[in-house]
């Protein structure tokens, strides 16, 4: 290994420096297919030299200055030139790390690519051909549009669904949007015996308090009562017989004796005309003692079961108390003041004070939720005796000044246990604190619970108290056969078997639990060309007087209707 200084024609240093260049065919390098790194390696000299012995590459001349760099860069650019821009992939060397990693990847990733770089390329190639699937969906659509619109020659502006047209077909398909959710009435609680309990109305604030010591009322009478010489005769053991017989259980301070019949009770002949043409032959148990009660002017609470007559024995000595009274003045309230739980019971005790008052031409109003605020303000500033009324709609027009209760003197509470069950006892208590303190107190009820007992004992001044028959007990009148089935559609069968031969003996009422179910039962019997009516909680007021109305006309036989309603 000799030393050149270098001169013309011969290069400085050991004669491995640079790369020898021969004009002619350039002969391509031969790179091991193994690795980028086999310099060095047997036969890797070939690379760097084209004949002579093997040459150390140029790197291994370290603190010596690289000869004719502008020449090999022209070599390396020819090179790459030539390669038409193909880069050779990244191999491992055998039993490197990244071996088995490379064997998973494909041939054509980088050695310099970064793996997030390739993760997110690999994301928007899924996006961009998720895309183009979608764009051929949609066009395959439109063209599918386009056959269709081009064969039946439709017409966009006027085949397209416009909002009226979607809200009409929408409210088509969901018949019950926009009122009360079923859910709600999944909500319902049972008691014991399986029977659902009336959700507890919202509490309607209570009316003001009220001093009446500070208002100065007029006095009034309230005993009418003249005990017929015929039951004047009776003795006590007589009086005690009578009582069993009638089964009934009075108590309190000196009850008066029961009246047998009507002429017992001193009533005049145009209010007999009216109870005789109502087909009235006799009274009934609780009208034969609680009419005397109520005539005499006491307190009272009458434990009655449904269908006893107690209506009637409150209505008939309220027109007696009404008619001592003066007329009423323009702006008066009334005198008398039924109150009950529900609106259909509110208008059937209107229904029966309109006919009895016809006698003396005494004016009753309903004021129950669900009617028309306006009109029922209207009839009530015009001027009525008798308010028979729910107990929030009441207070409601009470605070509006549609009317006031100074001139009360006739109070009763009807069916007091379930107003309290329906969440009531506030409002019952309102209205009863603001009635003038030595007003005549009725109170009627099918059972007396704690709570009915602290009421009368709040509200009743020294009361007699009717019991007829067993508190809360079932009403002998009616004929109960229990029939239970394992499934729904047996009972079904069982239903349609029966329900003609039912409709042949009388009225039929279906109860069932749900507006959804009753809804599902009527329609079903429709089908099978039965005459029926249907009445659910969801129904305007109209609606369900016009069904109850023809349902008691025996206009329709078969009435459906939730237990709530």
């Amino acid at each position: 290994m000799n030393w050149n200084k270098g001169g013309p024609g011969t290069k400085r240093g050991f004669g491995f420096g640079g790369f020898a260049i021969t004009p002619g065919k350039k002969e391509e390098p031969k790179l091991s297919q193994q690795s980028h790194s086999a310099f060095g390696t047997a036969g890797s000299s070939a690379a760097f030299a084209k004949s002579g012995p093997p040459q150390l590459p140029s790197f291994y001349k370290i603190g010596s200055k690289r000869a004719n760099f502008d020449e090999e860069n022209a070599y390396f650019e020819d090179e790459e030139e030539d390669s038409s821009n193909v880069e050779l992939p990244y191999i491992p060397a055998e039993n490197s790390p990244t071996r088995q990693q490379f064997h998973s990847k494909s041939a054509d990733s980088d050695s310099d690519d970064d793996p997030l770089e390739a993760f997110m390329a690999e994301v928007e190639a899924r996006a961009s051909s998720g895309n183009d699937q979608a764009a051929r969906d949609m066009k395959r659509l439109e063209d599918k549009d386009k056959e269709k619109k081009n064969v039946k020659g439709i017409r966009d502006d006027i085949e397209e669904e416009d909002d009226q047209e979607a809200y009409f077909r929408y409210m088509a398909e969901n018949p019950t949007a926009g009122v009360v959710q079923e859910e709600e009435e999944d909500n319902l609680e049972y008691d014991s015996d399986g029977n659902p309990i009336a959700p507890s109305k919202k509490i309607i604030d209570p009316l003001p308090p009220i001093d009446h010591s500070e208002i100065e009322y007029p006095p009034f009478e309230k005993n009418f009562y003249d005990e017929h010489e015929e039951i004047t005769s009776l003795t006590p053991q007589q009086v005690v017989e009578l009582r069993h017989k009638l089964n009934l259980r009075v108590s309190g301070a000196a009850p008066p004796r029961p009246g047998s019949s009507f002429a017992h009770f001193g009533f005049d002949e145009q209010l007999m005309h009216q109870i005789r043409k109502s087909e009235y032959t006799q009274p009934t148990p609780i009208q034969c003692q609680g009419v005397p009660v109520a005539l005499s002017g006491r307190d009272m609470i009458g434990i009655a079961k449904t269908g006893s007559g107690k209506t009637a024995a409150f209505i008939w000595p309220m027109l007696i108390h009404i008619m001592d009274q003066k007329e009423l003045e323009p702006g008066d309230g009334p005198i008398a003041v039924i109150v009950c739980p529900t609106r259909e019971l509110c208008q059937q005790i209107h229904s029966e004070c309109k006919r009895f008052g016809k006698a003396y031409n005494l004016r009753s109003v309903a004021v129950y939720g669900g009617g028309s605020m306006w009109e029922q303000a209207k009839a009530l500033q015009e001027g009525a005796e008798i308010v028979v009324c729910t107990p929030g709609r009441l207070i409601d027009h009470v605070k509006k000044k549609a009317t006031n209760l100074q001139r009360v003197t006739y109070l009763v509470f009807d069916e007091a246990d379930r107003m309290f069950d329906m969440g009531f006892e506030y409002q019952v208590r309102s209205i009863a604190s603001h009635v003038r303190p030595d007003r005549q107190t009725l109170l009627f009820s099918a059972t007396f619970r704690k709570k009915i007992e602290k009421l009368a004992r709040d509200i009743l001044i020294d009361p007699i108290r009717v019991v007829q028959g067993d508190i809360g007990e079932a009403n002998e009148d009616v004929t109960q056969i229990v029939e239970i089935f394992p499934s729904g559609p047996s009972k079904w069968n069982w239903l349609t078997r029966r329900l003609v031969e039912f409709t042949s003996s009388g009225s039929v009422l279906l109860f069932v639990t749900k507006k959804a179910n009753a809804e599902e039962l009527a329609n079903n019997l429709k089908q099978e060309d039965h005459n029926l009516g249907l009445l659910h909680g969801d129904m305007d007021q109209s609606e369900r007087n016009k069904v109850i109305s023809e349902f008691k006309k025996k206009g329709i036989p078969i009435l459906v209707a939730t237990d709530v309603a």
